[in-house]
């Protein structure tokens, strides 16, 4: 691609409309994502495109019951775009369809004014994925009043991404699985529900509350200088607090809620989850309270372990289709509302603000 940015558009008006704008713009990037899915269930999980529609029906219900706009929203994107509306639910359900097969890897960080140089809090991850979705990305900034307003980074035709509120609370998002599931609410849905969330109280609750349709960990923080980490199964969830100044996450479960007879997947498909944490973990604790925007970069662009470490790059040695690399790498400002996201590997420079979120 030679676009030096990503394309941004700002929505308002009720979620029908919203949508219809959304999809309207973009309809050439949600033909790009639907694609790129449709090749990849067939690739990784010998699932067909119309397989996949069919088992994204089994969450409407439970979707309309937890937000009941995003349905809308999709309502309107797929008239927008073009699409039937049970493409546009395979989207928003695509983590649900491929639970067994494979994880987006992701190395996920933040910390608090204590940690940082400049007294501000700070959002961080790398999103590792198929290289070709790139073409798919759009940011997003959502006026949803009385909700808080959102500026994130999306896959075209997903109605939530990585990104903060106007209320203050940003949220990241690594990928778990167990490879089990069942009917409920997917993890992009309940990654709106976070950006929606006008306190961090909020943000736990709308993943605690209800029915979760597969695994997820997401890391929220607040412009009042907290952060949580909320990692999720099916039956269970848990929550630890940043009680030493910063946080982390990758690709495996830390807590101990797993009943027995469930298996922690994610740690076969990616075992670089451990080095990844580990490496992480040891960047931010020699770097107590010297972290700024260039350290968070420099973090997220690290290649120990290369090339699984936390600035993934492909490894020819996968088979091809299935090599995965970090798309982009975004380091949220909590405390000024303003998101950078690099254009590739966040190795090769380039980051671009957006914000700050109105």
């Amino acid at each position: 691609m030679t676009d030096k940015s990503y394309p941004f558009l700002r929505l308002s008006g009720d979620p029908l409309e919203r949508g219809r704008l959304y999809g309207l713009t973009f309809r050439s990037r949600i033909d790009i994502s639907i694609e790129s899915y449709r090749k990849m269930f067939r690739d990784y999980s010998g699932i067909s495109w119309e397989d996949a529609r069919r088992r994204a029906m089994e969450f409407l219900p439970f979707i309309k019951e937890y937000n009941a706009k995003t349905i809308l929203e999709m309502e309107g994107i797929a008239e927008g775009s073009g699409r039937d509306f049970k493409d546009i639910l395979t989207l928003n359900s695509r983590s649900e369809i491929v639970l067994a097969a494979n994880v987006d890897g992701c190395t996920c960080f933040g910390v608090t004014p204590d940690m940082s140089s400049d007294g501000k809090t700070y959002l961080c991850q790398t999103w590792d994925w198929i290289r070709r979705q790139e073409g798919s990305l759009v940011v997003l900034e959502i006026e949803q009043p009385p909700e808080p307003s959102i500026l994130m980074i999306a896959e075209a035709g997903v109605v939530s991404g990585k990104g903060l509120n106007s209320s203050g609370i940003g949220v990241g998002f690594n990928a778990l699985t167990t490879g089990t599931g069942a009917p409920g609410v997917p993890v992009h849905i309940l990654l709106r529900g976070l950006l929606d969330s006008p306190h961090l109280a909020d943000a736990v609750q709308a993943v605690a509350v209800p029915r979760r349709a597969s695994s997820a960990n997401f890391i929220v923080g607040s412009s009042e200088g907290e952060l949580v980490n909320v990692e999720t199964s099916p039956e269970d969830f848990w929550v630890f607090y940043a009680e030493k100044g910063w946080i982390s996450h990758t690709n495996h479960f830390t807590a101990t809620f797993l009943p027995g007879f469930l298996k922690d997947k994610g740690k076969v498909i990616l075992p670089d989850s451990f080095q990844r944490l580990g490496r992480i973990n040891k960047l931010l604790s020699k770097n107590e309270g010297s972290i700024d925007f260039e350290r968070c970069v420099e973090f997220l662009s690290d290649h120990v372990n290369y090339p699984d470490s936390i600035c993934r790059h492909e490894d020819p040695r996968d088979p091809e289709g299935k090599q995965v690399a970090s798309v982009y790498a975004t380091v949220m400002d909590l405390s000024e509302g303003v998101i950078w996201f690099s254009r590739s590997n966040p190795c090769k420079g380039g980051f671009m603000p957006f914000g700050p979120v109105r």
